[in-house]
């Protein structure tokens, strides 16, 4: 798993931004290294702890490839984000998937996603057939 800090933006925001593109690319390395090694993934009712789970989340779990429209993005605090947008793809059998969902992230000092909580319309398991 690589540890490299991706190249700071000027905001949060612009990280958040940059994140969807490299997740649609599936950088899986990048938005590894965006993560704190300490950091807590919460998804839709299932949480991941530290590093290793949060890899496997998107290196194994997360099946899906498509895209991420963002359609409000919004600073709550100096270091909270809240993302709103929809994801249009498709699953590992080629079936549509569209689901709207809700992103709230949290960094740190070191610019690091401490924490991450992911609200999607229809559930966890969507992400992994």
């Amino acid at each position: 798993m690589s540890t490299t800090l991706p190249p700071p933006r000027s905001s949060p925001a612009e990280t958040i931004r940059e994140y969807y593109a490299r997740i649609d690319a599936n950088d899986t390395a990048w938005v590894l290294a965006l993560f704190a090694p300490t950091a807590v993934y919460e998804r839709a009712g299932v949480t991941y702890r530290g590093a290793d789970e949060i890899g496997q989340f998107f290196c194994v779990q997360r099946r899906i490839r498509g895209v991420h429209t963002i359609q409000h993005l919004w600073p709550i605090a100096s270091r909270v984000i809240v993302a709103v947008g929809e994801f249009d793809g498709a699953g590992t059998l080629g079936d549509p998937r569209r689901v709207r969902f809700a992103d709230v992230w949290w960094f740190g000092k070191t610019e690091r996603v401490e924490r991450r909580e992911t609200f999607l319309a229809t559930g966890h398991r969507y992400v992994e057939a």
